[in-house]
C-alpha cells in the first residue's frame, strides 16, 4: 500500500511532464483555464465592425464595472491574480486590446494611444457600459488615462499601474538602454531573451509554471517583429502625453507602483502628484513593473480600499 501511495503521485508527475512536452500548448491552456476558474473569470468574445473582442468577465451584471487594460505584449491573462483577489460585488471585464492577445494583427493598422483608445469607446459602448473603473497598467495605463480625459462621463474612476505617458524626473534604465542603441527588451527573439525580458521588469519573478512559461514566450518570440512596428508607433505618437491630460480629470485617481521599475521610473508617481494632488498613490517597495503579477494580493487589496472609499464618499 505504501508503495502504491508513493508511485501515484510520481505517476501524475510524470504524466505532467509528459503532457508539457508533447503538447505546450495544450497543457498551457489548461493550466491558464484552471487560473482564470479560480479567479471565477469566464472567457468570452464580441464581434465589433467584423472584429473580434476577446474578453474575461466575472461578477453580477448589475455591479458596478472595472475595465483592466493589460500592457505592451501582454493580455488579458495578465489580470487573472489581481482579479482574483477584487471584491466579488463588482463585474469586472478584460479585454485583449487590439493587435494583441487573440486579437488580429494589422500592419496596415494604427495602434497609437489615440487610436486604441478610440477602439476601446466602441467595445465599452458596445458593451452598455455606461460609467467604468477604468485600470490599465504600463500602456494599458497610457490608454486609460487618454481615454478617461476624452470620454469623463463614461469614467468612475481611473487606476494607473506603471504606466506610461508622463515623463518621469528620473530616466528609467530601459529609457537609457534604448537611447545607447540596445535591443528593446520587449520584444525578445528567443525563449531566453524573454526570461531576461521577465527578469528586467521584476523585482522578483513571478511564478509561472513552466509548461505556461514556454508557451508565452514562444507566442511573444512569434510576434516580435509585431510589436516593434507598435512599439515604434508609440515612441513617435505625438499629442498623448498625460500631463496636460490628467489636471482636467474630475474622476478619482489611483496610482500604483512599483519601487524597483526598470522600465518606467518611480519618479514618475511625483510628476502624477504634483498633477493630482487628491490622487491616492501607493508605491510597493518589494516590486518592480509588474506589481499585478509580482504582489497581485497586496496591488487588489490597496485597489479595493481605494474603491471603498470612493464608495463611501459617494454614500
Amino acid at each position: 500500500m505504501r508503495k502504491l501511495l508513493i508511485i501515484a503521485p510520481l505517476t501524475l508527475v510524470i504524466m505532467f511532464v509528459a503532457s508539457g512536452l508533447l503538447a505546450p500548448g495544450k497543457t498551457s491552456e489548461l493550466l491558464l483555464g484552471i487560473e482564470r476558474s479560480r479567479a471565477g473569470l469566464e472567457e468570452k468574445s464580441v464581434s465589433i465592425n467584423g472584429e473580434p473582442w476577446p474578453y474575461l468577465e466575472k461578477g453580477p451584471e448589475d455591479g458596478q464595472a472595472i475595465l483592466l487594460l493589460h500592457g505592451f505584449g501582454g493580455d488579458k491573462d495578465n489580470w487573472l491574480r489581481f482579479a482574483r483577489a477584487l471584491p466579488d460585488n463588482y463585474r469586472v471585464i478584460i479585454p485583449d486590446l487590439p493587435g494583441f492577445g487573440d486579437t488580429n494583427r494589422y500592419w496596415d493598422q494604427g495602434y497609437s494611444i489615440a487610436e486604441q483608445a478610440r477602439r476601446l469607446e466602441r467595445f465599452v459602448a458596445f458593451m452598455n457600459l455606461d460609467s467604468v473603473h477604468i485600470v490599465g497598467h504600463s500602456m494599458g495605463g497610457h490608454i486609460a488615462g487618454y481615454f478617461a480625459g476624452q470620454h469623463p462621463d463614461r469614467v468612475r474612476s481611473l487606476g494607473l499601474v506603471t504606466n506610461a505617458g508622463v515623463t518621469s524626473p528620473e530616466p528609467a534604465e530601459f529609457m537609457r538602454l534604448l537611447e545607447n542603441g540596445d535591443d528593446n527588451v520587449l520584444s525578445p527573439r528567443s525563449r531566453e531573451e524573454f526570461r531576461e525580458m521577465i527578469v528586467f521588469t521584476s523585482f522578483e519573478v513571478p511564478f509561472i509554471p513552466w509548461p505556461v512559461g514556454n508557451y508565452v514566450a514562444d507566442k511573444s518570440v512569434a510576434d516580435a517583429d509585431f510589436k516593434e512596428y507598435v512599439f515604434k508607433t508609440l515612441r513617435t505618437e505625438t499629442g498623448a502625453a498625460l500631463e496636460p491630460i490628467l489636471p482636467g480629470i474630475s474622476a478619482p485617481v489611483f496610482v500604483l507602483w512599483g519601487r524597483h521599475d526598470r522600465l518606467l521610473d518611480v519618479s514618475s508617481v511625483d510628476v502624477i502628484r504634483e498633477l493630482k494632488p487628491g490622487a491616492t498613490t501607493v508605491i510597493l517597495e518589494e516590486s518592480g513593473h509588474l506589481p499585478i503579477l509580482e504582489e497581485p494580493k497586496a496591488s487588489a487589496a490597496h485597489y479595493g480600499e481605494f474603491l471603498s472609499a470612493q464608495s463611501a464618499a459617494t454614500n
